[in-house]
C-alpha cells in the first residue's frame, strides 16, 4: 500500500463529487458475501488513498478477510452516453477476461443508480501496482532504460493477444456488449452509427460525420500566416476524401476485425516497480476498428510525416532527428515481437503487418490526430498514400454492394 502514489486528502479535492461511502461499503458487503460461500464479511474499510484519472475516481475497500477491491467512481453525473459507456466496458473486459490472456481487472459488480451513491461506480479487482506513468511521466525515453525491452516486449505480446482472431472474433465494426445469456454482440458506435459488417461502410460513415473539433477562427489564431490558408483547407477536406477514397485505402474491408484500446499508453498499464506488467486499465473507449486503424501504443508514438515538416526527413522518407529516429527502430523492433506473439499464438499476422507498414500508419494515426484536433495538412497522407502490397491489395470499388 505504500508503494501506490495516490493522494491522501480526498476532503479538500473540489475535483472529487459528493459520495455517500457508507452507501457504498454496504453495496460491498453485500456483494462480497452474495459471491462467497466463507462466513459473512462485516466489514469494508475504505482506504484513505486515492486515485483521479480521467473521468473517474478509485478507491481501495479492504474487507475484515484482508480482501481488497477497488471502486471505481464516474466523477460526473450520470447521462445515457456515461452509462453505455460504463456497460461497453464492462462487457470489453468481460470478454478480455474470459476469452484471452490479456491481464485485465475483473469486475465483480456495478450500479448506475445515481441515488445509491451519489454517481455510477463499478467494483473491480484491486491491482497492487502504480501506473507506468505514475513512475514516469507521459515520454516513452522516460521508462528506465533498463527496463525498455523488456517492457515493449510484454506490451507487444499483449497487443497480439488483443488481436488475435484465434481468441476473439468480431464479425462487426463497434462496442462490445454482453447480453443476459452471456454471449456477445457488437454494438453502434457512439456519434458514428453501426455496427458496421465492412471496413469501408465505417470510413463512409466516418467521413460523413466526423467534424475537426477546433474552429476556422481558432486555427488562424494558432498559425503562421503561411500556413493558415492550407492547413484550414485541408482539415476541411479531409473527411470527404476518405469517405471517396475509402475503396483505394481499404485492404481487409471483411471480418472478423480486431478489439482496439482506444488509449493504449502507460498511463493506462499497471506495472511493478521493474515495469513487469500487471494489467491493463481504462478499457472505456474500446471496440472493434478496421485493421486499417490499428495503431502502435502511445508511447511509441511519433507524428505522422504528413503533419510534420517536409525538411525533417530525407530523400527515403525516414527522419533526420536522431530522437525520432530511435523511436522508428523502436516501433520496428516492437513490431517483430507482436510477428513473433502472433507465430506462437498460431494467429495469422494481421497485426504485425499493419504495424510493419509506414503506409497504413501514418493514416492510421492522422485518423486519430484528427479527432484530437491536432492542427496538420491531412490530406499529404492520402495524397502521398502508395498500397503497401506487404499488407494487401486496395480492395475494388463497389465491394459494399
Amino acid at each position: 500500500m505504500d508503494s501506490l502514489n495516490w493522494k491522501t486528502d480526498i476532503e479538500n479535492d473540489e475535483e472529487v463529487p459528493k459520495i455517500d461511502w457508507t452507501a457504498l461499503q454496504e453495496f460491498a458487503i453485500n456483494l462480497k458475501n452474495s459471491k462467497s460461500e466463507k462466513p459473512p464479511t462485516k466489514t469494508c474499510h475504505i482506504h484513505e488513498k486515492y486515485n483521479l484519472g480521467g473521468l473517474h475516481l478509485a478507491r481501495i475497500l479492504e474487507f475484515d478477510d484482508g480482501m481488497k477491491w477497488i471502486a471505481r467512481i464516474q466523477l460526473h453525473k450520470l447521462t445515457s452516453g456515461l452509462e453505455k459507456r460504463l456497460f461497453h466496458e464492462i462487457s470489453t473486459l468481460s470478454i478480455l477476461h474470459e476469452q484471452t490472456d490479456v491481464p485485465v481487472p475483473e469486475v465483480y459488480g456495478y450500479e448506475t443508480n445515481p441515488d445509491l451513491i451519489g454517481r455510477a461506480f463499478m467494483i473491480m479487482q484491486f491491482i497492487p501496482g502504480n501506473t507506468g506513468t505514475d513512475f514516469t511521466g507521459f515520454r516513452s525515453t522516460d521508462i528506465p532504460p533498463q527496463f525498455q525491452a523488456k517492457f515493449y516486449h510484454e506490451m507487444a505480446r499483449i497487443h497480439a493477444n488483443q488481436a488475435a482472431i484465434s481468441t476473439i472474433r468480431f464479425p462487426q465494426i463497434g462496442m462490445i456488449a454482453k447480453r443476459d445469456d452471456g454471449t456477445y454482440e457488437i454494438e453502434a458506435i457512439p456519434d458514428l452509427g453501426g455496427p458496421f459488417n465492412t471496413a469501408t461502410e465505417y470510413f463512409a460513415a466516418w467521413g460523413e460525420h466526423t467534424k475537426f473539433p477546433r474552429s476556422e477562427e481558432s486555427i488562424r489564431a494558432m498559425l503562421p500566416e503561411e500556413y493558415k490558408d492550407d492547413v484550414i483547407k485541408s482539415t476541411g477536406d479531409y473527411p470527404r476524401r476518405i469517405k471517396e477514397q475509402r475503396f483505394d485505402i481499404t485492404v481487409r474491408n471483411e471480418g472478423p476485425f480486431p478489439l482496439k484500446h482506444a488509449d493504449f499508453l502507460h498511463s493506462n498499464v499497471i506495472v511493478d516497480a521493474e515495469f513487469n506488467v500487471l494489467s491493463i486499465i481504462d478499457w472505456e473507449h474500446a471496440g472493434t476498428v478496421p485493421w486499417e486503424r490499428v495503431e502502435f501504443p502511445m508511447f511509441l508514438f511519433t507524428l505522422p510525416p504528413a503533419l510534420d515538416f517536409p525538411w525533417r526527413y530525407d530523400d527515403n522518407g525516414k527522419p533526420l532527428a536522431d530522437d525520432t529516429r530511435k523511436v522508428w527502430g523502436k516501433r520496428e523492433q516492437y513490431a517483430r515481437s507482436v510477428a513473433e506473439a502472433e507465430k506462437e499464438m498460431g494467429s495469422d499476422d494481421g497485426l504485425s503487418s499493419i504495424l510493419g507498414s509506414i503506409y497504413y500508419q501514418n493514416l492510421s494515426s492522422c485518423y486519430t490526430r484528427y479527432e484530437e484536433g491536432k492542427l496538420g495538412i491531412y490530406c499529404r497522407a492520402l495524397d502521398d498514400f502508395t498500397p503497401d502490397r506487404s499488407v494487401g491489395l486496395p480492395i475494388k470499388k463497389g465491394s459494399e454492394d
